[in-house]
């Protein structure tokens, strides 16, 4: 066989149509929305992308895959927030990580995606909540620093505390974070030094 008979044969694997690529993403959102996670199927994609079935599974080899690219770039934590209140930044972190691990009204359409991938679903959760904690850990540090919050805070414990509490809520109980739950979060922060303490909100 010599290099034209292989050059001939048609092109075969990953390659992507970009059109069709983003037609695909597209309606994997509007399918998460409309269905939730687990309503939602690689015949359902390709049937509202307008795409062969085999061509969704040519380029994903499951539905976690699919809707984990889809959000993606949904999931990316924003800045730091900075109203010069420690407190009121917390509160706003709070809220965009409940929004995140909530995305589309739905918690299993992170988590679910993510998990079911294997470990590197689960790689991609800790990477993810790591990438959610930097901006926390960085408004406590301002918040140390402008003197909001005590120098002894213990602030990586505060952090983890706070993720742990969003993601077993939201994950594990698949309960709804209301505000005056996050609220609560914030006032258990160790009061500024010299005074009696201070609430969010």
């Amino acid at each position: 066989m010599d290099d034209r008979s292989a050059a001939s044969r048609p092109r075969r694997g990953p390659h992507r149509d970009p059109e069709a690529h983003a037609a695909v993403l597209a309606a994997t959102r509007e399918l998460v929305a409309e269905l939730g996670y687990k309503g939602v199927t690689m015949d359902r994609i390709a049937s509202r992308a307008g795409v062969a079935r085999m061509t969704v599974y040519r380029w994903w080899p499951n539905k976690a895959a699919v809707i984990t690219e889809a959000v993606a770039d949904r999931l990316a934590p924003g800045p730091a927030p900075d109203t010069g209140d420690v407190r009121e930044d917390a509160l706003l972190w709070l809220r965009n990580l409940v929004r995140t691990l909530t995305l589309l009204g739905d918690p299993s359409v992170v988590t679910g995606a993510l998990t079911e991938r294997g470990e590197a679903g689960r790689a991609d959760l800790r990477d993810l909540l790591k990438a959610h904690s930097e901006p926390a850990s960085l408004l406590l540090r301002d918040g140390v620093a402008r003197g909001g919050l005590p120098q002894d805070a213990p602030l990586e414990a505060i952090v983890d505390s706070w993720v742990g509490y969003v993601v077993y809520r939201t994950v594990f109980l698949g309960q709804e974070i209301a505000d005056a739950d996050l609220l609560d979060l914030v006032r258990l922060l160790p009061p500024a030094p010299g005074a009696a303490g201070a609430g969010a909100g």
